[in-house]
């Protein structure tokens, strides 16, 4: 691969599964032979614990971004070969009104990711839910974003404020902010999943992945356990799913 591909996970809209997506993906990148690095800007740290176990870990990305730490001194390896972690801290919560009135401060993840970047083959972060100054970061550093959606009532509800959002900084800083691919998760398989569904493909049309991820029991079990999902239940449908998902991503992204 020429350079790395940096993709901002991103919904304002919480309880999307962006950060399962996030990590589920990173794993299934990582056993697929590609050096990825999953960096948490969310405060809830979630992504952080899930690969971790712990919260504990310094430095964090709190310090990357308001201590001036480099970004190489807080990666760290996962469990998983070939995986890792720039982690997050309850600290990052303050990051908004701390970096309010830093000169350049949408470029600052940015430019802490520059010197690292080409270490990974895929960079991926996970955003907090909301369209703050971290998630503006996100947006500024990255080459493309990825929308993870629900497929419950209000799916599509926020998605004309995150599009709006994505569109004002085109205009206003100079990023081009391709859409990578929009992620449908939480399939129930009732008539209302489909008819969601349904409205998300209309919508954003062939960005919408073929895959579906179901909402599968095993998936949140993985997470809560801190275990990779494809190797606590390699047999079931969220893991089938994610397997089908990554190849997909790695076709699009790679032309394979």
């Amino acid at each position: 691969m020429v350079s790395s591909r940096i993709w901002a996970l991103c919904n304002n809209k919480g309880g999307v599964t962006k950060t399962t997506t996030t990590v589920n993906l990173g794993y299934g990148l990582a056993r697929a032979g590609r050096r990825v690095l999953i960096v948490d800007t969310d405060a809830q740290s979630n992504s952080t614990y899930s690969l971790l176990g712990h919260l504990e870990q310094e430095p964090t990305l709190f310090d990357v971004l308001i201590n001036g730490v480099k970004m190489a001194d807080t990666i760290v390896p996962t469990r998983q070969e070939g995986l890792f972690l720039a982690p997050s801290s309850i600290n990052l919560s303050a990051a908004d009104l701390l970096m309010a009135s830093a000169p350049g401060r949408e470029r600052k993840l940015a430019r802490a990711l520059a010197p690292v970047k080409d270490n990974y083959d895929y960079i991926l972060i996970d955003t907090p839910p909301n369209l703050g100054v971290l998630t503006v970061n996100a947006f500024i550093s990255c080459t493309d974003v990825i929308i993870p959606i629900a497929l419950t009532t209000y799916a599509l509800i926020g998605i004309s404020i995150l599009e709006s959002t994505m569109q004002e900084l085109r205009d206003n800083l100079d990023v081009s902010l391709p859409i990578f691919g929009v992620i449908a998760n939480l399939d129930d398989h009732t008539r209302l999943s489909a008819e969601v569904l349904n409205a998300v493909r209309e919508h954003f049309g062939s960005l919408v992945f073929d895959t579906v991820i179901p909402r599968n029991i095993k998936v949140e079990e993985a997470h809560n356990q801190i275990a990779c999902l494809f190797d606590y239940a390699p047999n079931s449908t969220g893991a089938q799913a994610y397997t089908k998902l990554v190849r997909e991503v790695l076709s699009r992204a790679e032309g394979e």
